[in-house]
């Protein structure tokens, strides 16, 4: 199993989630928060082979690379210039930014002395990272640790996503108890799998400040590509209708006018991880190899005093990968 770490966000969510609970008063508070958050996250990730607490690990590492954002996604605000902008401006953001990104900076120098890659690059997203290698790699098993749904696009036969804050593996067999739609009884609005992206495209990205088309959620988007592509409802306001169910005169207009059309071109170019990105033909180039130096990471393991992590099993599976060729 080859594991696919999204780096920063890892960082983010980890420092969230430990940010309630330890509520940090000062710069230095904050630091210590972040490294055990991002930290935490990673090395628990490759403890376990990217598998939940209590689930048996029933596929080995055979490699693992940490992806990291450096910058800003200029290729994506080329084509819309307001992505990923909402939280530059949120205050909470602005005053956390700086201390994730030392926790950033700090773990992939850390990582260096472990055997596994760190893969960066200027002004590049991680989610393209992570996508080229999946693309490059595809014949070997791949778990991705994320919890951005965009990943769910790239799932197949091959290629799982693990979500270390709901502790769940979504792969091919529940992709939709975990993914799709849902009714208000709980009951999942089934389309094909390889529609995802649309799903995605039509009902927009809030944390990534990409609107959707007006008047369409989760479940109205699951209706309309369980019923059909959803290309083919461009410019047919009435196989919108029928699809839904129901009247919806912003949605049915939207569809009519061409906006919902324009709306889902840009935001397929936008979240779309199986076109190749300028950075796929560069992964070489991108990444660093770690050498294992266990008696430095030790040392450093020690000082953090990371709680609930299971370093025999991390220095069990860190061995094990050292001693792979």
């Amino acid at each position: 199993m080859l594991l696919l770490i999204a780096g920063n966000n890892l960082a983010w969510a980890g420092y969230y989630a430990l940010e309630r609970a330890m509520k940090p008063e000062d710069a230095e508070r904050r630091r210590r928060v972040a490294m055990l958050g991002l930290g935490g996250t990673v090395l628990g990730a490759i403890a376990r082979a990217g598998t939940p607490p209590g689930v048996e690990i029933t596929a080995p590492l055979t490699g693992v690379a940490i992806c990291f954002d450096e910058g800003r996604p200029l290729r994506r605000r080329k084509v819309y210039p307001a992505y990923q902008t909402g939280r530059e401006g949120d205050p909470k953001f602005i005053t956390n930014e700086p201390t994730i990104l030392k926790a950033v900076a700090e773990f992939c120098n850390v990582a260096l002395m472990l055997p596994v890659d760190v893969l960066r690059g200027k002004n590049t997203e991680a989610d393209d990272l992570i996508a080229g290698v999946v693309h490059r790699d595809g014949k070997m098993q791949k778990r991705i640790v994320s919890t951005d749904r965009d990943f769910l696009q790239l799932i197949d036969a091959r290629t799982s996503v693990y979500s270390p804050v709901k502790k769940i593996i979504i792969d091919d067999t529940n992709f939709f108890d975990s993914a799709a739609a849902k009714t208000s009884s709980g009951v999942s609005q089934i389309f094909p799998r390889e529609h995802f992206l649309d799903y995605r495209a039509v009902i927009g990205d809030p944390s990534d400040n990409l609107p959707g088309v007006p008047g369409v959620g989760p479940l109205s988007a699951a209706k309309l590509l369980a019923s059909a592509p959803l290309d083919d409802y461009f410019g047919d306001a009435a196989a919108v209708r029928r699809a839904l169910g129901r009247k919806s005169d912003a949605v049915e207009r939207a569809f009519a006018d061409g906006s919902a059309e324009l709306v889902v071109a840009r935001n397929r170019f936008l979240m779309n991880l199986r076109e190749p990105a300028p950075c796929w033909d560069h992964l070489g180039e991108l990444t660093s190899r770690g050498i294992y130096d266990r008696a430095k990471f030790e040392a450093w393991l020690k000082d953090q005093r990371f709680s609930g992590l299971d370093e025999p099993a991390l220095l069990k599976a860190l061995e094990a990968l050292a001693k792979r060729p």
